[in-house]
């Protein structure tokens, strides 16, 4: 592996590929367009943003494809040294179409990979499927990341590196078709040596590629999560939706594992096997001609010492030559022979005589060695004119003057044949053998051209099989045989495309009848699971009829499997059903006959017509007589059916009966006990009785006869319990409905003659009920059921305030008429299971009272007024009565008792002097008063009461207390001055009394706390109230007139406030005096909202 800074240092270029092959990748780009089209709804809405991403991308392709690699080293192409394509990682090449894969899906993702895989296919693997693969990868992994299927196995694919890293076996398969095309020089078998060879190298540069953009398109995910997917809502996947498609991929799944394996296991064992049988083929050879080669050799020495021992040839006498072929033909094994003379240094002698006897390099080389005293030597020469290798065999003769020089021509050498036989049976193997000697040369070659050339193999010491890459890019195994006795090796080789051959003439039959078993194994599946699953879908459509409401198809139910049982159950569940439907049916009927009526004939008629269909021959309903004691007479008994009238005489004694129990069953009635049966009449075989109650009140019985036995489930007892519980209803509902008609009646009657104007409302405030009296006065009529708004019916809005009032207390107002007349309004809330549901308004005319209270003021006034001279008077002599003379404490007493009744009496004067003048509406004398300072007059003219019982008397002030407030400052001083002097009147010596000022945006309140007696519950509606004092025994013992809390509603009132009290009983009470801020700028208003 050597890190590659760039592409572009090699030539670009396209391989060709033959005519099969462009017709294998026109149909693989009929693919590709094929799955972009149906992956059309993975790409995202495009704009003018993504536009400016996806260009940037776009030339960010063309670096990221380029530049910045890692080499790997594998086998190149058979027939073309040089460097294989597809072993090259370019670290970015992947991001950018896995990028705008999860941004913008299928189309521009597959876009960048056809540009980035036609520059990797131009400068790097030169096919032209890269373009391709590459566009269908990046494809691919777009609708991994944004496919929307929710299953786990969908999620995991979802997630950006597992998409990526599952593309791999994808380009391995692509890389092994291509490669199929890529050298049409070589045999299929050759390219397919090559692809499986360098496949796992290919998968790994892949892989790294792959790995890369994975983790970066995860990190881009988790930050860009709204942008990356779209996945939005998910759904189910293919095998949600279909059990057969479910069944199909998991058992497709492990049988194509299973298939798979077998597959490769077999290819591997049959490898395996073929390069097994190559391996001892080749050993067998190696053996038996290195076995050939120590003989050729002993024999060559032996034969030249045996020629070199001739004495002749050491004689200078002519005929040298005719002896060297003497002795040459007796023996066949060499075929020149040369007699050199050292002293002369040149030839002497040699046969046969037609060819030039000049030594060789070598030869000389060795004649020199011989005459130092090595007497024999062996040398491999060039070859002659035939062109074979030849083996030189030198000797020296006796008297060291004269060197004998004997050549053989390995092919002719009938020693070498059999090493030739054997080299040479290896050309059906597409294999050769070569004799090596110790130079590396090659003595002979299976291939004649390849003789005295060098050997470029490797020579190892030990006889070994392994593989080699041929000068020709190739793969070959070879077996190296040292030869032992000699410095020769023999060297073997053959294709390794020759072990594919063999393997798969060993695994093609086994792998197509794997193959043929799995697809029948399949097929088989799928025929099995279509029964299923078709059954499955009868089941499903009769189900839906069943959901629709046809249940008048019946089920075939043939077939005692498990799908048989559950067509049988369907079918009972049908039957079930369409009676469940029809009883529910005749409830409806029953129930829509109870509820669309108050005649109780008509609405037990339609429970009494229930119970005849569902097969009962008489139904019967009796009611007890005093079920409606007071009302209009109506039946106790009602029947319908056939025999309806048949088996009265039973209805007394199954009254009395269901009176104590609730249920009567009576499969077969003359064995039951508990009925007395008159023989002389006519008797049902079945009865079945439910008594009527509700809310535990027994109304009467139901029941039915069935003339043929009947065997009662607990079906039947429910449906007639259900309608027995839909009688009893209609009995009660119409009891009810007649009681209230009467009572009804009986308050019409009340209305009508009352002389009182009544006006009722309801929730909405809108007016339902008006008495003829209230018809009158407001000139409205108003019919039954008809309801009216109620601010277009009355214009008086003292009126209406008083009936839109939210409280559940009861409210009064004094309503002033435009003819003059002035009626007391009171209004109280009519309330139902604690919340309120309308209020009633009873208007009294109070005309008279008026006139009679005016006079009543005025009298008070007037004697108020001349009171006061003759008080003034008694308290002054009362008073000097000291002055006159000396009294005793008896005379003491009685002046005190005088003075103290004097003012008493004054005070009341007052009280009714200011309670007059308000009631008079006398125009409020509305100023800016300091708050400070009412509150201080107020506790300033109480000091000495505080004191005389220890009550300590504190005021709490507020930061945001307003400065002033506008108001009559003599009504407001007197109302808080009643306020906290009835607190201290009431207070226990020791007690506290608490002036507290609340504040609101627009209000003022004055809270007065004491911790006195406090008030008893039902003194609180009629507190401030004129002359009522409360009835606690311990507020009677406190002296007052009962106008003080009188006077300081009026003047809450008469500023537009209110006044209001919470108290406990015996823990004290606290007073509310509410006022606004300001004061509407009209002066003298006229008389107030409401009073009492």
């Amino acid at each position: 592996m050597r890190l590659i800074t760039s592409l572009l240092t090699s030539l670009p270029y396209f391989n060709p590929i033959p005519l099969a092959g462009g017709l294998v990748w026109l149909g693989f780009a009929g693919l590709l367009g094929l799955a972009l089209y149906n992956w059309r709804g993975y790409q995202t809405t495009w704009n003018r943003r993504n536009t400016g991403i996806f260009l940037a991308l776009l030339v960010a392709s063309i670096p990221a494809s380029l530049f910045l690699g890692l080499k790997f080293f594998a086998s190149p192409l058979p027939g073309l040294p040089a460097e294989p394509p597809g072993s090259t990682l370019m670290l970015l090449s992947a991001l950018p179409w896995t990028l705008a894969g999860g941004w913008f899906g299928s189309l521009a993702a597959a876009a960048l990979g056809i540009f980035s895989g036609l520059l990797r296919g131009f400068w790097d693997t030169h096919s032209v499927f890269t373009v391709l693969e590459l566009g269908l990868t990046a494809g691919l992994f777009a609708v991994f990341v944004r496919q929307k299927y929710r299953t786990p196995f969908f999620r995991l694919l979802r997630q950006p590196v597992a998409a990526a890293l599952s593309l791999i076996p994808l380009h391995v398969l692509v890389f092994i078709l291509s490669a199929l095309f890529a050298a049409p020089a070589a045999s299929v078998t050759e390219r397919l040596d090559y692809a499986i060879s360098n496949a796992g190298m290919v998968a790994l540069a892949f892989g790294g590629e792959m790995l890369l953009a994975g983790l970066t398109a995860q990190i881009a995910a988790a930050a860009f999560p709204a942008r990356w997917g779209e996945i939005g809502s998910l759904q189910p996947s293919p095998a949600e939706r279909s059990i057969e498609t479910r069944f199909l991929s998991g058992a497709g799944t492990v049988i194509l594992i299973l298939l798979v394996t077998l597959l490769l296991g077999d290819w591997f064992l049959a490898g395996r096997a073929a390069r097994d049988l190559l391996e001892k083929r080749l050993a067998s050879v190696a053996q038996v001609g290195s076995q050939s080669v120590p003989l050729f050799l002993e024999a060559g020495q032996n034969l030249v010492s045996q020629i070199a021992s001739d004495p002749r040839l050491s004689e200078d006498a002519g005929g040298l030559s005719d002896l060297l072929g003497e002795r040459m033909r007796s023996i066949p094994y060499f075929n020149q022979l040369i007699l050199f003379d050292a002293a002369s240094n040149a030839v002497i002698a040699s046969y046969p005589p037609e060819f030039s006897p000049q030594p060789t390099a070598p030869e000389q080389t060795g004649t020199t060695i011989a005459l130092q005293g090595v007497p024999y030597q062996m040398y491999s020469i060039p070859p002659g004119e035939s062109g074979h290798a030849r083996i030189a065999f030198l000797a020296v003769l006796p008297g060291g003057g004269r060197v004998l020089i004997a050549r053989t021509d390995l092919q002719t050498n009938p020693y070498m044949r059999s090493l030739a036989d054997s080299l040479n049976s290896l050309q059906d193997l597409n294999g050769s053998g070569m004799l090596v000697d110790e130079q590396g040369i090659i003595l002979y070659h299976s291939q004649a051209s390849q003789v005295m050339t060098s050997y470029t193999g490797g020579r190892p010491t030990q006889p070994g099989f392994y593989q080699e890459t041929a000068p020709n890019g190739t793969r070959q195994l070879v077996y190296h045989q040292p030869i032992s006795g000699a410095p020769w090796s023999i060297a073997l080789t053959v294709p390794a495309q020759e072990t594919q051959k063999i393997a798969i003439d060993i695994a093609l039959p086994i792998s197509v009848m794997i193959i043929l078993l799995g697809l029948f194994a399949l097929v088989t599946l799928r025929l099995s699971l279509r029964t299923v699953t078709g059954s499955l879908q009868s089941l499903a459509a009769e189900a839906k009829h069943i959901a629709a409401g046809k249940l008048d198809r019946p089920l075939q139910t043939e077939g005692a499997d498990e799908v048989g049982e559950l067509r049988r159950a369907f079918e009972q569940m049908r039957v079930s059903l369409q009676g469940r439907l029809d009883e529910l049916n005749r409830l409806l009927v029953a129930g829509q006959g109870v509820a669309s009526t108050l005649q109780l004939d008509e609405a037990l008629g339609a429970v009494l017509k229930a119970v005849v269909e569902s097969g009962a021959s008489a139904a019967r309903i009796v009611l007890v007589r005093e079920m409606m004691p007071g009302l209009v007479e109506i039946p106790i008994r009602y029947a319908s059916g056939p025999e309806k009238d048949l088996y009265a005489h039973l209805d007394q004694q199954i009254l009395d009966l269901t009176e104590r129990q609730e249920r009567l069953v009576m499969a077969v009635l003359s064995r039951t006990r508990g009925l007395d049966l008159d023989p002389s009449l006519p008797h049902p075989e079945s009865l079945s009785a439910i008594a009527l109650r509700h809310e535990n009140r027994y109304f009467g019985v139901l029941w039915a006869a069935y003339k043929k036995q009947k065997i009662f489930n607990e079906a039947d007892l429910r449906f007639l319990t259900t309608l027995a519980s839909q009688a009893a209803l209609a009995v009660a509902n119409i009891r009810l409905f007649l009681a209230v008609d009467a009572s009804r009646r009986q308050l019409e009657t009340i209305l009508n003659s009352t002389p009182d104007p009544v006006l009722v409302t309801d929730a909405s405030n809108r007016l339902i009920l008006a008495n003829p009296a209230a018809s009158q006065l407001f000139n409205l009529i108003i019919r039954r059921g008809e309801r009216q708004d109620l601010q277009r019916v009355t214009q008086i809005k003292p009126l209406y305030d008083l009936l839109q009032e939210a409280s559940d207390e009861k409210r009064t107002a004094e309503i002033k008429m435009p003819d003059g007349k002035i009626f007391l309004a009171t209004a109280s809330a009519m309330t139902a299971e604690g919340r309120t549901v309308g209020r009633v308004c009873i208007l009294r005319d109070i005309s008279q009272l008026k006139e009679i209270d005016t006079l009543k003021s005025e009298f008070v006034s007037t004697v108020s007024h001349d009171l006061r001279s003759p008080l003034t008077l008694m308290r002054g002599y009362a008073t000097m009565l000291e002055m006159a003379g000396e009294l005793n404490e008896q005379q003491k007493s009685y002046a005190r008792m005088i003075v103290q009744g004097v003012e008493n009496m004054a005070k009341l004067v007052n009280n009714l002097l200011d309670l007059g003048r308000i009631d008079f509406g006398v125009g409020l004398q509305v100023e800016s008063i300091p708050v400070l300072d009412i509150i201080e007059r107020v506790t300033g003219g109480l000091q000495m009461a505080t004191r005389s019982k220890n009550i300590a008397l504190s005021v709490e002030i507020p930061r945001d207390m307003p400065h002033a407030v506008e108001a009559d400052q003599a009504l407001l001083h007197q109302a808080v001055y009643n306020l906290v002097e009835n607190a201290i009147k009431y207070t226990p010596e020791g007690g506290e009394v608490t002036i507290k000022l609340l504040t609101a945006p627009d209000t003022l309140t004055f809270s007065i706390k004491d911790s006195g007696i406090g008030i008893q519950p039902e003194d609180m509606k009629r507190l401030f109230e004129k002359f009522y004092r409360g009835t606690h025994r311990e507020a009677l013992a406190q002296r007052g007139t009962g106008l003080g809390l009188a006077i300081v509603k009026s003047i809450a009132e008469r500023h537009r406030g209110r006044v209001w009290a919470e108290s406990e009983l015996g823990k004290g009470s606290t007073f509310f005096l509410q006022i606004p801020l300001t004061q509407p700028k009209e002066k003298n208003p006229s008389t107030p909202a409401a009073g009492i």
